[in-house]
This record gives structure tokens, sequence and C-alpha cells, in this order.
């Protein structure tokens, strides 16, 4: 009976993770700033619940969590922890840009399945339906795949949004074309510079004083070359 208990223990704490929490209440000083503030729990450690704050990373911890007691945390209501989730046939994997940088699930609805086209940048609500957070989509399962590759993970959030990046894209990729073209001009130019001046002589020199007599200096420089004998 109590290896029971324990197991349905261990069981509970485990099934803690990826659910909205706010924070109560702490005896660290140093967790002053975050008391009210809302987070995701990112991992268990016996009793302790390790938890990723909104924008606030720990610089203590390896994970950027902080540890509490579960008396010191808020599980938020069943409309933040599951956000009546149903009827999605895919899961994407999001690295999210944010400071964790880590990947995440999050349930792909057929709408967004089909904007994405594969991957890409996606808009996601981590930690409930008002937050947005930006990340990359860096694979897609379909469920059944999902839960035979990731095992019993739960999906609480989803894909909200698809970002559109073609008109910056097309934008950069004209940049890059207009400077390759720049390039290969300025190529050409000194080529053609370096051809022309193998065959200037004093008969040139003299011709382009002529047809710029309104410079006199030209006629003056042209003179002093053909005295040093050129």
């Amino acid at each position: 009976m109590i290896a029971q208990d324990m197991i349905n223990t261990i069981n509970y704490y485990a099934d803690l993770v990826g659910k909205a929490v706010q924070v109560k209440r702490s005896d660290k000083t140093a967790y002053t700033k975050i008391i009210g503030k809302h987070g995701i729990i990112d991992r268990v450690s016996g009793s302790q619940i390790g938890v990723l704050i909104d924008d606030i990373p720990n610089k203590s911890s390896a994970y950027g969590v902080f540890w509490f007691n579960r008396s010191e945390i808020k599980i938020l209501g069943e409309e933040r922890k599951v956000m009546n989730m149903n009827n999605f046939k895919h899961v994407a994997m999001v690295r999210l840009a944010d400071y964790t940088n880590k990947e995440y699930a999050f349930a792909l609805y057929d709408e967004e399945l089909v904007l994405l086209g594969g991957h890409g940048l996606v808009v996601v609500n981590p930690n409930s339906k008002g937050n947005r957070v930006i990340g990359t989509v860096t694979e897609i399962y379909d469920t059944e795949e999902f839960y035979k590759v990731k095992g019993n993970i739960k999906v609480t959030a989803e894909v909200v949004g698809v970002v559109n990046t073609s008109g910056y894209e097309a934008r950069e990729a004209e940049k890059a074309r207009q400077a390759e073209l720049a390039k290969k001009k300025a190529a050409i130019e000194k080529e053609l510079e370096t051809e022309i001046n193998k065959r200037k002589s004093i008969e040139y020199y003299e011709a382009m004083a002529k047809e710029y007599s309104d410079n006199p200096k030209l006629a003056e420089l042209v003179a002093e070359l053909k005295q040093l004998g050129m």
C-alpha cells in the first residue's frame, strides 16, 4: 500500500509538467520579484517543482527554472491548462524564440498546417490563451506518430498563427541580386579601365586636351609629358 502511494505521488508530480501556474509565495528572498508571476512547469525533482517564469530566467539554475514546493504555486484553471484542446491531427515541435530556446509540443490544426506548408515561423500560446510567443517549427508529426515517438506527453497549447515572411524574403533576395550586379559591374568597369590604360599614348592625351580645351591644365600637363619624352 505504501509503495502504491509512492507511485501515485510520483505520477502526480510527473503529470504537473507542462501545466500553467501562478506563484503564490516563497520563503526565498531572491524570489520576491516573481511573486504573483505566471509560468509553466518545466520539470520536477522529487517534490520540488521547477517553473519557467514568463520572460524571467533564473540565472542561478542550469535549467533557467525557479524551484517551489507544491503549496507555493497555484495550478491555474482548466481553461488555462488544457485550453479545450481537441480534434487536432498534427503536433508541431517548436523551438521558442525566448530565453529558454527550448522545444515544446503544440497542437497544429489543419488551417495552420496548410498555411505553414512545412517548417517556418509560427506564433504559439505556451502558457495561456492570451500569451503569444514566436517560435520555429522543427518537426511535424501526426498525432499517432507523435505519441509513439515522444511518449505520453501532454499537448496543452497550440499554434495560433503562421508568420508569413515571403515579402521580407523576396526583398532580401532582391537586395542580394542588386549587390551581386553592382559587384559584377564594378569588376567589368575595372577591367575596361585596365584595357584602356594599356592603349593610352601621347596622342590620346593630346586628343583629350583638345576635346576639353576649356581646361587649360590638361594642355599644360600634356606639354610637360612631351618634354619628358613619353
